[in-house]
């Protein structure tokens, strides 16, 4: 079960008055971990595990990768534990038009496939860029990331005191946001990160 799953890393919850896109969508193009129940395929990765809608998914996210491969059937592309994922809008130019999803072009592309179709639940690493790091920032980071305490404190110290939030929760209770930087580099392992915001950027 996806709980099980999640019960073994420590837990940090942020609620945020602010925009979300303004302060997390950066994280998402230095890539986070996605929770897996089970290996799903690409399409269902995209909508029902990142919660994007299906038309948004088509039409929006041309750019589609699975270790360094470009994906053409993302029915049949299927993402599982150790699989790292990487979503764009259109990219400019011949290369981007080659690379994108089901490309009239595909033929030219260069020999990249690097595939393994893992059969176990576990993390899946995606990186969003461009825009869709910033349409899909609420739905990801509401379901929840797995970030390794280096990453989020390098990240949060970046981002200064933008990127802290309303009220903070480690593993249940209440921590002051403030020392949110300090809590997060003194993890013993992984933290699932929860952020949830009232508006978008």
């Amino acid at each position: 079960m996806e709980d099980t799953i999640r019960s073994q890393w420590s837990h940090l919850d942020i609620n945020t008055s602010a925009p979300l896109a303004s302060s997390w969508a950066a994280l998402l193009r230095r890539g986070v971990g996605v929770v897996l129940e089970h290996p799903v395929s690409m399409r269902d990765f995209m909508i029902t595990v990142l919660g994007m809608e299906e038309r948004y998914a088509t039409e929006s996210v041309p750019g589609l990768f699975l270790n360094n491969a470009p994906v053409d059937d993302w029915r049949s592309e299927m993402v599982g534990d150790g699989d790292q994922v990487g979503m764009s809008g259109t990219m400019p130019g011949l290369c981007g038009i080659a690379l994108r999803r089901s490309s009239p072009i595909r033929a030219f592309r260069p020999d990249l496939v690097d595939r393994h179709h893992s059969k176990l639940k576990g993390v899946a690493t995606v990186k969003m860029f461009n825009f869709v790091a910033v349409d899909c920032c609420d739905p990801v980071f509401a379901r929840g990331v797995v970030v390794s305490p280096d990453a989020l404190a390098q990240y949060l110290d970046d981002q200064g005191a933008s990127a802290l939030g309303d009220a903070c929760r480690w593993n249940g209770g209440n921590v002051d946001c403030g020392a949110l930087r300090e809590v997060v580099a003194s993890a013993g392992g992984d933290i699932l990160l929860t952020v949830r915001g009232e508006g978008r950027a």
